[in-house]
């Protein structure tokens, strides 16, 4: 699944704040959680107003973890740096809980001890318009401990050994 590939009805229902807030801590030391409307993630720039210059690589798309379709508010060119640790269903699947390890900012990767950083995101199914999906609602940066931090370590030995 694309995102350019949702119908428009989707992207204008997702946009509305009152609908669809995000609560995001982007991590690594940030002082303050926030909450964003999911619009800045899903529509560029001439679409909205904006204070920076955006590309089709800034906005989200979706990544795929054992058959969820998952919209994460993370700009597309992170998905070759994220690495599933978790992926925990409800036991209705309209929820889903995921641990990921992101390495997209290699300054905080550069040894096994970076792999205590990791995001923890809780997601909920979105099956409107024909649609089904998960859509994330909290993205927050969590310390990963015990198996977690393990599977992190290993996902951590491996990209260092490529590089």
């Amino acid at each position: 699944m694309k995102l350019a590939e949702l119908p428009k009805q989707v992207i204008e229902d997702l946009s509305q704040e009152d609908n669809w807030r995000l609560d995001i801590d982007p991590g690594f030391d940030a002082k303050h959680e926030f909450w964003m409307r999911w619009q800045h993630f899903i529509a560029l720039p001439e679409e909205r107003p904006s204070y920076s210059e955006m590309s089709e690589d800034d906005l989200a798309d979706f990544i795929n973890f054992n058959g969820f379709d998952i919209l994460l508010p993370v700009s597309r060119s992170h998905h070759p740096n994220i690495a599933l640790i978790r992926l925990i269903p409800s036991a209705d699947n309209k929820t889903v809980t995921l641990y990921l390890h992101d390495s997209f900012h290699e300054d905080w990767f550069t040894d096994e001890w970076g792999a205590r950083y990791g995001f923890l995101a809780v997601a909920d199914r979105y099956e409107k318009f024909g649609c089904n999906f998960y859509l994330a609602s909290y993205y927050h940066f969590c310390y990963l401990i015990n198996q977690d931090y393990e599977i992190a370590k290993q996902i951590m030995q491996q990209k260092l050994a490529n590089q």
